[in-house]
């Protein structure tokens, strides 16, 4: 059915529309330069007759009321009867459309009324559930929302605004019910741990997102966080104690925390090292606790297997040529030209070297093309050659390894948590755990987040997927030697998308004016996360000195006199070289300091009343960047900022004192970190008198 302008009307119509033509479910205009098809999900359903001097025109509106069609020149005795018949045409499409869109309302109005109406913290993954329910159910009707709107106005009152997300009346709801759900249990948080939680360690226990990182700084009070999150769970009935899996990186720290949980909540909540965990869930699925090698308990163990296979090694000519050509243009730790092969095998730094790349090469899970081909990719030319070198070295004796736990039908460490993995996402391992709970997440490996996800990843649709709550700080991120990726922090909204990151804004374990200089420092680098970290004890008085090398024991002698009854001392040091070698004499002279050296690696999770931080020069702290062979391919990518990692390790050396910190340097070689505290005007006492480099 199709009305048209005449010819000379067309003529005088100059390039408007002129014909009109009804479709099964469309209208086809056309113009003497297009043709325009609107279909029935794109009007409105009205039209309009208008009548000119000598002929009619047709105006139709956009479903969204936003755009209009003329159709000009038509002859004005058909106009009515042609937009009689178009409405008719209209109300027949629509009527089965409205009919689809009645039986859907109740279903779509009560899940909207459920999900705004739950007592609890709304999830965005159930926000996010909502919203494509309506969408979809909306599509099966065959109608856009404008139209559905206009046939059940009163009905779309209450659905528009999910239809466009209403985000910010969930913003205001989870705010709401954080203040009544932490009026509602103040009296616990008073009283869960001997000093009263305060306000950002309460919310952080409430917050109930899909997935949670909690950014907890140097001394505030992450462990209370966690365990008092697990005590939340079961006091709340929201979780039974065995929904709940606790993990930690070492046994020590899984023991103190599975004696804390026990004490202050159930000690029916799993607590695991990720080994541990490995070792049940493969147990789980294989009926038998699995072999772990002796090479990955046993430190002798594993230094005779190394000495043994590198004297294997260097049997085959072709092997020993290798390393030859190697040493002729590069160094390898502990290789010593001057000793004998046996001596070689033997040494520990070379055992050390070795191992670590086993292991990093066993924790990547790729072949030797693979790692190849990605060393191909590296930005650094100048080390591709020395990369390919020592994959040439290393890769034997990785084999090696395979093969040594092939027939003895054993598994390492990386082993078990590829495998757990598998099991876990192949569905041989079904996970309870409802609520998946990790400290010091700043220490994740890929390898360890890859068990992680696949544990929060449920295939039953009818289950919610496990809660991630994870406890770390990026700025406290120190060990990609052993793995760890700081970006799998810094990145965590990226990754989880339905997440919550929650702040601990208040320290108490170090003063104000340590934590000016500290915090300054750290956030120098744009790519750690922002936060507020005030400290709870206050002082106008400097509590950060620069001290030159030389004066560290008059500075002790002056410690030692002010201080009559004990306190605690730390000497920290980049590596076990700064160990003074006074440290025994001191140790017996001024007892009362309870005086004792650490790495700067080494002091991570203490504390104490002092803290010297010492040779903090050139060359030695930050120290070079020395991973310029293949740890560097194997390891998580290296950071854009200078000295990234070695300033968070600064950072955790300034943050182990709770009164005064020294930073010891040679005047004539201070390093970076010394020139910045003093070029900056960081708020520090200089007592050294730099030299200038000659």
């Amino acid at each position: 059915m199709r009305l048209s302008a005449s010819v000379l009307a067309q003529w005088f119509v100059q390039g408007d529309y002129f014909s009109i033509e009804l479709n099964e479910h469309s209208l086809t205009l056309d113009s003497q330069t297009e043709t325009s098809t609107i279909s029935f999900d794109d009007w409105d359903g009205a039209i309009e007759v208008h009548r000119g001097v000598v002929w009619g025109s047709l105006e139709l509106t956009s479903a969204d009321q936003q755009y209009c069609w003329t159709i000009h020149g038509l002859p004005w005795q058909q106009c009515k009867p042609f937009a009689a018949r178009l409405l008719e045409s209209y109300r027949d499409w629509a009527h089965g459309r409205v009919d689809r869109l009645d039986k859907a309302l109740p279903d779509v109005l009560n899940r909207i009324n459920s999900f705004a109406t739950q007592q609890g913290y709304l999830r965005e993954s159930e926000h996010d559930n909502l919203c494509k329910f309506l969408d979809d159910s909306l599509k099966t009707t065959g109608l856009t929302p404008e139209l559905a709107a206009s046939f059940r106005p009163m009905a779309f009152e209450r659905i528009e605004p999910w239809l466009e997300g209403n985000g910010d009346w969930v913003e205001e709801n989870n705010r709401e019910w954080l203040t009544s759900e932490a009026e509602k249990w103040s009296s616990w948080f008073d009283k869960f741990e001997t000093s009263p939680l305060n306000s950002s360690q309460r919310e952080a226990v409430l917050i109930n997102q899909d997935h949670n990182l909690v950014l907890a700084g140097a001394g505030t009070g992450k462990t209370s966080v966690l365990v008092a999150r697990a005590g939340y769970l079961v006091a709340n009935q929201a979780a039974q104690p065995e929904e709940i899996l606790m993990l930690a990186f070492g046994r020590n720290a899984a023991e103190e925390m599975r004696e804390r949980l026990a004490l202050k909540v159930n000690n029916r909540i799993k607590v695991a090292t990720f080994h541990a965990l490995g070792t049940q869930i493969i147990q789980s699925v294989e009926n038998e606790r699995p072999n772990v090698s002796p090479l990955a308990l046993d430190d002798k163990a594993k230094a005779q297997w190394i000495t043994s296979t590198l004297k294997e090694q260097w049997e085959s000519a072709a092997s020993a040529k290798r390393w030859q050509k190697h040493l002729t243009q590069w160094r390898i730790p502990g290789f010593k030209a001057d000793n004998s092969m046996e001596q070689q095998a033997k040494n520990e730094q070379l055992a050390s070297w070795v191992w670590r790349h086993i292991e990093l090469i066993g924790q990547s899970g790729l072949s030797k093309s693979d790692l190849v081909a990605i060393i191909d990719k590296s930005n650094n030319p100048a080390t591709k050659q020395r990369m390919k070198s020592e994959l040439g070295l290393l890769w034997p004796c990785f084999r090696a390894y395979e093969q040594h736990l092939k027939s003895n039908k054993q598994i390492d460490f990386n082993t078990m948590i590829q495998k757990a993995v598998e099991y876990v996402n192949d569905g041989k391992f079904v996970p309870e755990w409802r609520f998946i709970m990790v400290d010091e997440y700043q220490d994740i490996s890929p390898q360890r987040l890859s068990l992680i996800e696949a544990l929060c990843r449920s295939e039953e649709e009818t289950k919610p997927r496990p809660t991630l709550f994870a406890v770390g700080d990026d700025w406290q991120a120190i060990y990609r030697f052993a793995g760890a990726d700081v970006n799998l922090t810094t990145g965590f909204a990226d990754r989880f998308g339905s997440s919550h990151i929650t702040e601990l804004d208040t320290t108490y374990r170090f003063n104000s004016m340590i934590g000016e200089v500290a915090n300054t420092f750290i956030q120098q680098n744009p790519q750690q996360l922002r936060k507020d970290l005030t400290s709870h004890k206050k002082q106008k008085r400097k509590a950060v000195t620069l001290l030159c090398q030389d004066l560290l024991e008059q500075e002790l002698v002056q410690l030692a006199s002010q201080n009559e009854k004990p306190v605690t001392v730390l000497l920290l040091g980049r590596n076990n070289k700064q160990r003074p070698e006074k440290l025994k004499a001191w140790q017996t002279q001024w007892p009362q300091l309870n005086m004792t050296f650490m790495t700067c690696h080494g002091s991570k999770g203490r504390e104490a009343d002092f803290v010297f931080i010492l040779d903090v020069n050139r060359g030695v702290f930050p120290a070079p960047e020395r991973e310029t062979g293949l740890a560097a391919c194997l390891q998580s990518k290296n950071e854009g900022y200078a000295d990234a990692e070695e300033r968070r390790l600064f950072y955790v050396a300034l943050t182990r004192a709770k009164k005064h910190v020294w930073v010891c340097a040679d005047p004539e070689k201070t390093s970076s970190f010394v020139n910045e505290l003093i070029d900056d005007k960081y708020a520090v006492m200089n007592k050294i008198k730099r030299m200038k480099v000659k």
